[in-house]
């Protein structure tokens, strides 16, 4: 019999070792990981939150939003906090709770992944509120790829979080084609975890040259935004804008625009 709660934080804390020994070198201690919802935040780090059989910290994902992003971007708020932790327990300079500070955000880039306020690039690095990037080429794209392609998934997500407002992807374009030119063309499913919602949301088709990621809702009608593309062959379906070139991943085919 399947116990969601245990495979729930089970799949965190196999995250969490694997990106405490790739990341930083088996330097964070153990800690209580919890889901926890709260308005406009991914997750969070609280020192020292927890007391009983002894005094451990907290590590927070919210759970509103694994519907929402793809897998990689949930997955690097969960290395976004593991750098607090990391200021908290190293012999470095601290600074007041919940602020990024200049120390936490060396660390960041450190594992590739570039702070920035907007999540785009150009924004702040330091302040009360910070979000981030992944940086191409860096450490975390390397390390993340290596932990998709070996099984790792999340089994839930919050049901509500798809009428939630999609916070801003951080995977780029240039990073996913990265990750696609280093996967088999038949690892479907490896290539629908490197860039679907966990929910299933959006799907992907993979050419030999290029990755369009479209919404699988259609869009209104109206909007004038998008046009309704299907595979000639399986009768797959994809939205996308009227000039986009989609190739079916399953039939390697060229979607037609039948709008």
């Amino acid at each position: 019999m399947i116990k969601p709660s245990i495979v729930a934080y089970k799949e965190l804390q196999h995250a969490y070792d694997f990106f405490n020994e790739h990341l930083f070198n088996n330097e964070l201690p153990n800690l209580l990981i919890t889901l926890q919802r709260g308005k406009h935040t991914f997750g969070y780090f609280s020192p020292e939150r927890f007391t009983g059989k002894s005094t451990v910290s907290e590590l927070a994902l919210n759970p509103d939003y694994f519907g929402e992003r793809s897998l990689a971007d949930t997955l690097s708020t969960l290395a976004h906090e593991m750098c607090h932790v990391w200021q908290h327990y190293a012999e470095v300079k601290k600074c007041r709770g919940g602020y990024h500070d200049r120390v936490w955000g060396h660390k960041m880039e450190s594992i590739g992944l570039m702070p920035s306020n907007t999540g785009l690039q150009g924004g702040k690095k330091t302040g009360q509120q910070m979000t981030h990037y992944i940086m191409k080429d860096g450490l975390f794209q390397q390390i993340v790829y290596k932990l998709l392609s070996s099984g790792f998934e999340i089994s839930w997500y919050d049901k509500y979080s798809e009428n939630m407002t999609s916070p801003i992807s951080k995977v780029n374009h240039d990073i996913l084609i990265d990750w696609i030119n280093q996967t088999p063309k038949d690892d479907i499913n490896l290539i629908n975890k490197l860039t679907k919602t966990v929910n299933s949301n959006s799907i992907q088709m993979v050419g030999d040259a290029d990755l369009a990621i479209v919404s699988s809702k259609p869009i209104l009608k109206g909007t004038g935004t998008r046009d309704k593309f299907t595979c000639p062959d399986c009768g797959q379906n994809a939205w996308a804008k009227p000039t986009a070139y989609l190739i079916c991943g399953d039939c390697n085919k060229r979607m037609e625009n039948i709008s």
